[in-house]
């Protein structure tokens, strides 16, 4: 995850983090709608890099993130 807004006034925003991150050369940037997802707190916008398989691989590509400027950058298990 690199951030999450508000998703009643965040979308704008949002959806300019993504194409940032997209430009500074992450991968698999995408938004996803939190209130979508049972294990996210519903009402937000996250912006996200990457799908992973395990843990261990998020864990190892949150350095690339921290790398292309998202220090905040962490990884955090989705579910339906």
């Amino acid at each position: 995850m690199l951030d999450s807004l508000p998703a009643a006034t965040g979308h704008a925003q949002a959806y300019a983090e993504a194409r940032r991150a997209i430009r500074s050369g992450l991968k698999r940037v995408g938004v996803l709608v939190s209130s979508s997802y049972s294990s996210l707190h519903p009402g937000y916008l996250v912006v996200f890099t990457g799908v992973y398989s395990s843990e261990v691989a998020a864990q190892s590509a949150i350095l690339n993130a921290h790398q292309h400027g998202y220090g905040g950058a962490y990884a955090r298990r989705i579910t339906p």
